[in-house]
């Protein structure tokens, strides 16, 4: 059995997994990976320069004891990933967003990492991007947050012509929306109140289609949402202070409009890693490889699929 207790597992090496070996390699990060298929291994290979183990799972776990792991399959297979990894003694481990395909799901990793005494996080990469720690540094007790409003309108058109799953596009707000939900709420704090309308249709998405609402969060910040997938748009965050409003928009980027002016400048940003790799992910991995700050846990994707996600989606509110 391979015990090399420096190694983390790397499970899945499609685009994602790809993504996450180009930060573990520059870290030195010493990983094992698997996929489960050849074709996806050789292409791994070749843009990465790392093999990948391939053929049963279960077989490549029982020889591979590591406590650390991250997984980036499709997210249907989430669940049930998580689920053998944490049977073979994995105490820590990554989940690409949004963990799994339903709160049931969530549950039942929730259960099984409390029967092993691990500890499962979520990967939220827009909550590193450089762009919003540039933002938390000029929100401050002096200059803090009085409102939000953020848009997750949806590529519909793109959406519509792929090859997603039909599974997939039925939950399509917790598989992808949640992205930028879940940082305007990272920014603004938890959703203590929420008044929510939903309406409209599209074909690949008949429960919804249209998004408004408002509500107040329990930092006492009043926010908005909008997402209209029946028309064109992007998504968006906008923070305002009493000196400013600031805006995320496309999220990479920061700009700033001050009072007297509807001119939007952008603030500088001093990249150390967004440019380089996929925004927000070399952070991510080195908050799980650390001290685990600003990841989302598993007990709050539960808690915010329950009161948050599902809430947006029926139109109900707190």
């Amino acid at each position: 059995m391979s015990n090399h207790m420096n190694h983390i597992l790397l499970i899945g090496c499609g685009t994602m997994g790809m993504e996450y070996a180009k930060v573990l390699k520059k870290r030195k990060q010493p990983f094992y990976s698997y996929t489960r298929s050849e074709k996806t291994a050789a292409r791994f290979k070749e843009q990465t320069g790392y093999e990948a183990y391939t053929g049963d799972f279960e077989s490549f776990l029982a020889n591979h004891s590591q406590q650390k792991a991250i997984v980036a399959v499709p997210v249907h297979q989430l669940k049930d990933t998580a689920m053998l990894l944490l049977k073979s003694g994995v105490k820590e481990l990554l989940l690409e967003k949004p963990g799994a395909s339903s709160l049931k799901e969530l549950n039942e990793i929730s259960s099984a990492a409390a029967h092993f005494h691990a500890r499962v996080y979520i990967g939220y990469n827009r909550r590193f991007y450089e762009s919003v720690q540039r933002l938390q540094s000029m929100v401050t007790e002096e200059n803090p947050i009085r409102s939000i409003h953020f848009d997750f309108t949806e590529l519909s058109k793109k959406i519509e012509g792929s090859d997603i799953s039909e599974e997939l596009k039925a939950i399509w707000l917790l598989a992808n929306s949640s992205h930028v939900i879940d940082l305007a709420f990272f920014l603004a704090g938890r959703p203590k109140l929420i008044k929510g309308f939903v309406s409209g249709h599209i074909d690949w998405h008949p429960d919804g289609a249209i998004y408004t609402g408002a509500g107040e969060t329990d930092q006492n910040i009043l926010f908005s949402y909008h997402a209209n997938w029946m028309a064109p748009g992007r998504w968006g965050i906008e923070v305002r202070t009493d000196e400013s409003t600031y805006i995320l928009q496309p999220l990479e980027k920061l700009y700033r409009m001050k009072h007297g002016t509807f001119l939007k400048e952008e603030v500088p940003i001093a990249h150390q890693y967004d440019e380089t790799f996929k925004p927000g992910l070399y952070k991510q991995v080195e908050s799980f490889l650390t001290d685990k700050s600003n990841l989302v846990s598993l007990e709050e994707q539960c808690r915010n699929v329950k009161e948050i996600y599902l809430y947006l989606m029926n139109g109900k509110s707190l």
